[in-house]
This record gives structure tokens, sequence and C-alpha cells, in this order.
């Protein structure tokens, strides 16, 4: 409404700060702590078209705006029916533990709480947040607490890729989590080149626990950073195969499902539109030989099979 001169969204994200424990590859200093840190430790990177530094802003205003922040949920809470709450990692962050309080002492009962975390906690701590949320919900407080765990692939070229990330540790947390009946769970995947071959590894895993306990998926191209990670640069029909292979691991019975399905067979077509990019496809090595110097890695041995388009690329 143009004219309106009070508007109160009824959607609303929030990220209270960038601290979070891992240092995904297709992330950023603003996102991302422990990248910060790492920029910090390791000063600017600027080779042939790769740079790697902090270019976050700090802002010295970020304690007035999350007061007022708060002042305006304490306000408008009762009106907004879904909030996310993203990091960095809220899990992790103070100010989480503080959102749980306020909405103990602040209810909106119809409020969906959605949560994005990397589950890079330990059980113990899970399962004491689950505790708290319980409460909120019996008390009427909130009306649906979601859980959007993210992660992308399976194997060694997950904890590569999200850097930081215990695949065991992983596991365990979103077990706990499915075997919880009143937690809405889901999984948010980034699809970037490196991770698009054990994608159906995962989906085995999530198919596995997923009888009797909805699943929901939610994914997207990498896009946020570097263009030499997106997918498209090795051209169209490259991942054929693993497409396949991921489709047939994608079920197709809720409409949620469906909906993914869908998405995918997009993202699929986008991603086939793309011309074979040699330019993008060295940067992408001389930005994994620096990562790899930085973290005492060896991207080499995690991705076999992108060596040897790297070293023949012309």
């Amino acid at each position: 409404d143009p004219w309106a001169t009070s508007v109160t969204p009824r959607i609303v994200e929030v990220y209270f700060d960038n601290v979070c424990n891992m240092s995904c590859l297709y992330c950023w200093d603003g996102f991302s702590s422990k990248i910060q840190q790492e920029n910090n430790r390791f000063g600017r990177f600027d080779q042939q078209g790769v740079i790697i530094d902090n270019i976050a802003k700090h802002r010295q205003d970020q304690h007035r705006l999350t007061q007022e922040f708060w002042t305006w949920i304490q306000s408008n809470g009762p009106q907004v029916r879904r909030l996310h709450v993203l990091g960095g990692e809220p899990l992790v962050q103070p100010q989480f533990d503080y959102c749980l309080d306020f909405l103990a002492e602040h209810p909106c009962a119809a409020l969906e709480l959605n949560v994005i975390s990397n589950l890079k906690i330990s059980s113990e701590k899970l399962i004491s947040i689950i505790d708290r949320v319980k409460r909120l919900l019996i008390g009427k407080k909130i009306r649906r607490f979601d859980l959007t765990a993210s992660v992308d692939c399976f194997g060694a070229e997950q904890e590569y890729v999200r850097f930081g990330m215990d695949l065991d540790q992983w596991r365990e947390n979103f077990g706990i989590l499915a075997s919880t009946p009143f937690v809405t769970l889901n999984f948010n995947q980034t699809l970037s080149g490196l991770t698009i071959k054990t994608v159906p590894d995962l989906l085995r895993y999530i198919n596995s626990i997923r009888p009797g306990r909805d699943i929901g998926h939610f994914f997207s191209t990498v896009v946020m950073t570097h263009d030499f990670l997106h997918p498209g640069i090795f051209g169209s029909g490259f991942f054929a195969t693993d497409f396949q292979a991921i489709l047939q691991e994608m079920p197709d019975h809720t409409w949620q499902q469906q909906q993914a399905r869908r998405y995918m067979q997009g993202i699929i077509k986008q991603i086939d539109s793309c011309d074979r990019n040699p330019a993008a496809i060295k940067r992408l090595g001389i930005f994994l030989d620096e990562i790899d110097r930085r973290r005492h890695l060896d991207w080499r041995a995690t991705l076999p099979w992108l060596e040897r388009i790297i070293d023949n690329v012309v």
C-alpha cells in the first residue's frame, strides 16, 4: 500500500552476527568470522582475477540496531508470522540464546521460528536447545519451530567445501532432530561445481530417514562470491550423469517434494545453458591452491576428477 504510514511485515529475516565456526568455500567474511580471521592472518590475495579479501564493513551501530530490532519485535512480534534466524551460525551466537529468552517473555503465538544451522555443535547443546524450544511450543509462546540444516553433499568433498564440518557430528545431530516430532525439519543445499557428484549420497542418507518423517528440501546454485564455483563453468552436459542420479534419488510423493524436483530440473536446465569457460576453470585452480595453502588441505586428493580438468585446460 503506497499510502500506508505504518507497515508490519509478516516475514522477517535477521542476521545477528557473522560469528561462525566454519569456513565454507563459497562464503565470505560478512557471514563467517572464521573466514574473517583467516583473511586477517593471510592478507589479501589477488592473482589472475582471483581475489580473496575481507570486504564486509564493521558496523559501528550494530549494537544500537540490535536493540532497535528487539524493541520493534516486542511491539510488532504478534503480527509477524515467520522469523528466519541466520548467521554466521546462530546456534553458537549469544543473540540466539537471547532470542529464545525473549520469546519466552514476549509470546508470539502465531510465529513460526526458522533457524538455519550447520549443526556444528555438541549433541548435548542441541538437546538443550530443543528442550527450550519444546517449552516455548507447550506454552504457546510460538506456533512452530523449523530447523533448516545446511549441507551440500557427502563425503570428503563436503568436509573440504564446508571447511570445519564433521559429517559424523552432522549426522548425529540430524538424527536427533529427525527423532524429535515437534521440530519441522528441512535441509538446504548450495550446489557448486565441487559438490554435485556426491549429492546422490546425501539424498540416499536423507531418504533412509524419510519413512514416516517429512523432511523439506531446499537448494540454490552458488552465486554469492566467486563465479568460478558455479557449476556452469564446465559447460553443458558435463554433469549429465550426476544430475540423472540426483533426480533418481528425489522423491515426488508430497507437494514440497514435487516442488523441489521441479526446481532442481530448472537448475539443471540453467546450468546446461552455460558454455564451457576455460578462464574460469583456471581461476578455480588458482583459488583452490591458495585455499590449500591457508588450510593445509589437498584439493587434488579430494577431487581427483577436477585435477585432470584443471591440469589440461587450455
